[in-house]
């Protein structure tokens, strides 16, 4: 297996911040899409019983901002969160999208997504080092985190789906194993 070396920036093909979102209270709407924020991205993991609705109707949003499977998810604000990293493994049971204080890495064809997502969060506690900024207003520096971040991975495609997928296994062997220790202490 061939390894090869490169900063993160170049191998994403979309790097941004969410949007300011006009909320709704109404999540049954037509209209009405969920908003990933910060109380989201915790424990490595997309907790999607925290999220919030925005109404479309009332501000429209770029097609580059709706979550999709394999989008890396960075909190970019806020002591204690900043630097928190999760991923979107599965798509999202509606349309979805992030708030400003969070980051999406969505990564390019020439690295898998699942590898990826698995490496930056490998690297959670360099990244939350990376936040600046006075106390309590702590940002996320998305050039350090292109640049400073440097991703190892195998040059083979092949290669990095079969590290991914054994993590994705381990991964569900977890929360198979956190499911059935919450029936057991019920």
């Amino acid at each position: 297996m061939t390894w090869t070396k490169a900063p993160l920036g170049d191998l994403l093909s979309y790097i941004g911040k969410g949007v300011a979102p006009k909320y709704t209270d109404d999540s049954s709407a037509a209209d009405s899409v969920m908003v990933l924020g910060q109380k989201c991205v915790r424990n490595q993991s997309v907790i999607y019983a925290e999220a919030r609705f925005h109404d479309e109707a009332a501000k429209s949003f770029k097609p580059e901002k709706v979550v999709c499977p394999g989008d890396i998810l960075v909190n970019a604000t806020g002591v204690g969160s900043a630097g928190r990293v999760a991923q979107v493994v599965d798509a999202p049971s509606r349309k979805c999208i992030t708030d400003g204080h969070v980051i999406t890495l969505r990564s390019s064809d020439r690295i898998d997504p699942v590898y990826l997502g698995y490496f930056v969060k490998s690297k959670q506690v360099l990244i939350e080092q990376m936040a600046e900024g006075s106390t309590g207003q702590t940002e996320m520096n998305r050039t350090r985190l292109q640049n400073e971040i440097l991703v190892t991975f195998p040059e083979s495609n092949e290669d990095q789906k079969a590290i991914a997928k054994f993590g994705l296994a381990i991964d569900r062997k977890i929360a198979t194993n956190a499911k059935l220790n919450g029936y057991l202490a019920a």
